[in-house]
């Protein structure tokens, strides 16, 4: 069974964060390590991730969506 997560990648640098979702977390990441993704494929290396586990992936699409709101943000 696949895992539905909201995810945070900050790039080595610190300054730079991307969250998103998915329910398939080893290809996202791999994705995003082999700079198939047009978020964050200037990112540098990423030396971080953060996970929030979820029962369906439109739980995880809401967090997530929260998440790049300005209260997610301040947060």
């Amino acid at each position: 069974m696949k895992n539905n997560v909201v995810y945070w990648l900050i790039s080595e640098d610190g300054k730079r964060t991307y969250v998103g979702s998915s329910n398939d977390i080893k290809r996202r990441i791999e994705e995003h390590k082999n700079k198939k993704v047009t978020s964050t494929k200037n990112f540098g290396k990423l030396k971080g991730c953060i996970l929030e586990d979820f029962c369906s992936l439109v739980e995880a699409r809401h967090r997530e969506k929260y998440w790049k709101s300005a209260a997610g943000r301040k947060k």
